[in-house]
């Protein structure tokens, strides 16, 4: 597994792809299966998406996709803010046949013209599936947003199996399994502990298939740079058990949040 890292103003970013689906397919008209691809960096991107149905798999290549800058809106326990995204404009798969798609995972990826990671140097790169299981419907109800201006025509063909595993447990999101220390910067509230920082901070921690931290990285702050940070020296801290998909062990993310009260 290939894993770009990159540093930029107080905080980092790692992927372990060039380009990866920001979201689960969602079925048009009973056989177009609509999705986007997303990265943390402009650039363009080349590969192919493995879709897994109750009927067998397919694959679906793409080519020389732009991703652009996108500001998106996200809800936080009560809190709005925004963030700006690469996405690309929406696929829509034409399947064989009306046959729902379960899964779904960039498989094999190269990007041109990203300066901020380095991807390009890397070439052409084997991605491995995400820790999602086809079983879980956390995303049902998530409202399907409004298609993109161009959207991007593609047709899926029928692939062998990729993979045969089985196991009791064939999923697993990244799990923590013991906390990182905390250490609260002693110079906030010194003088007055009522005028200590109040909200939330969300860190995002890399880990890689063998449970070591890659990264982390803010993904949202409470607006004071020595609190976010202290949060991130604690996930950096923190052991994590990798995530898994198809009975595999394999990278994903895991996310910190730490609300902060008087």
């Amino acid at each position: 597994m290939l894993v770009a890292l990159a540093s930029g103003k107080a905080q980092a970013a790692a992927e372990f792809c060039p380009a990866t689906l920001v979201s689960d397919p969602v079925m048009v008209n009973g056989n177009i299966a609509r999705f986007r691809l997303g990265a943390i960096s402009p650039r363009v991107v080349s590969g192919f998406v493995r879709l897994q149905t109750a009927q067998g798999w397919y694959a679906a290549t793409f080519n020389n996709v732009p991703l652009r800058a996108l500001e998106q809106n996200y809800s936080d326990q009560g809190m709005t803010f925004s963030h700006e995204d690469y996405l690309s404009e929406d696929f829509m798969v034409k399947m064989p046949a009306r046959d729902p798609v379960l899964y779904a995972y960039v498989a094999q990826a190269q990007a041109q013209g990203d300066t901020f990671l380095n991807w390009d140097r890397f070439g052409t790169v084997d991605c491995s599936p995400t820790p999602f299981s086809p079983k879980d419907k956390r995303n049902s109800t998530r409202p399907v947003p409004a298609l993109s201006k161009s959207p991007l025509q593609l047709s899926a063909a029928p692939i062998p199996a990729p993979f045969t595993s089985t196991c009791a447990e064939p999923f697993n999101d990244v799990l923590l399994t013991k906390p990182g220390p905390f250490h609260y910067p002693a110079i906030l509230g010194r003088d007055d502990p009522t005028a200590r920082p109040t909200g939330v901070t969300v860190v995002v921690v890399a880990v890689n298939r063998d449970g070591s931290v890659v990264d982390a990285w803010v993904w949202e702050p409470i607006g004071t740079p020595m609190l976010d940070q202290a949060v991130v020296d604690e996930a950096r801290k923190a052991k994590y058990a990798p995530g898994k998909a198809f009975c595999e062990n394999v990278p994903g993310y895991f996310v910190l949040r730490s609300v902060f009260t008087q």
